[in-house]
């Protein structure tokens, strides 16, 4: 049932996932996060729920265990090219700890369809506002004023709650906000999104463990995966000009949104038995 505080199925209804396919799908996550800069759960969540027949709560709480190390990884090459904006990186990470956990467990008490439903309804909506208008920002907006933080303050706490929630890291808001509202541009808007994914994620994830919602044993290769993947699709995005860079974004989330929203029309919605 969707009551409450339910819990997802028991692993042992899960049949085991195969080591390669999971080797893969860590190196896909992980190429997806290193180009987008959103950690890799947007790819790494439909994977788990559609290739590998996990439920919407383990496959959330899993990809947040996981894509903490795409993120690091990922990091290191944006910031040796010096596009991420450190200032709001720690003013966003440091507020979204508040919200973080309380997404997650909102998440625990949501029904499984409403929690797909959810996520593929955010990333749709966000596509289309970057495909209308993709931004042109600058490369390292200017950062300081009481204004200036309250905004970073204010992204933070709500970007941690949908981090918590949906199990991507938080990069799917985090990347368009730092665009469309604070001016960079999507190679510093993407830098800065990985550098806040490592504190959003390992927060998130804690709280899904205490619900049950990590499959253990998938977050070694998951991880190894990631490690493989996301530094090569980083280098690839710092040579990807800025519009085609925006727009490959957009299409990304819009495709992961429709599918997503495909996927949780032919599920049952008991939160017990996605």
């Amino acid at each position: 049932m969707g009551g409450a505080g339910a819990s997802s199925p028991p692993l042992a209804h899960t049949p085991p996932a195969p080591l390669l396919g999971v080797l893969l799908a860590g190196l896909a996550a992980g190429a997806a996060g290193g180009f987008f800069g959103v950690g890799g759960g947007l790819v790494m969540i439909p994977i788990l729920t559609g290739a590998f027949h996990y439920s919407q709560h383990q496959a959330h709480g899993t990809s947040l265990a996981v894509i903490g190390v795409a993120a690091v990884v990922s990091l290191a090459v944006y910031a040796m090219h010096g596009n991420v904006l450190w200032s709001t990186a720690a003013a966003v990470a440091a507020a979204s700890v508040f919200t973080a956990r309380l997404g997650a467990r909102w998440a625990s008490r949501t029904s499984s369809r409403l929690l797909a439903r959810a996520f593929a309804a955010l990333l749709a909506a966000v596509a289309l506002r970057l495909l209308l208008k993709a931004p042109e920002g600058a490369a390292l907006p200017a950062h300081g004023g009481l204004e200036r933080v309250g905004i970073d303050i204010a992204l933070g706490l709500a970007i941690g709650a949908l981090s918590g929630f949906m199990g991507v890291g938080g990069g799917l808001i985090a990347v368009p906000a730092f665009t469309l509202l604070l001016g960079m541009n999507q190679h510093v808007a993407q830098g800065t999104s990985l550098a806040v994914i490592l504190v959003t994620a390992p927060v998130g994830a804690l709280e899904h463990a205490r619900h049950g919602n990590v499959v253990g044993r998938l977050v070694p290769p998951l991880a190894l995966g990631a490690a493989l993947g996301g530094p090569l699709a980083s280098l690839l995005a710092q040579g990807t000009p800025q519009a085609v860079l925006a727009r490959a974004f957009a299409a990304f989330l819009l495709f992961n949104g429709v599918h997503s929203w495909v996927r949780a029309g032919r599920k049952p919605s008991p939160t017990s038995a996605a």
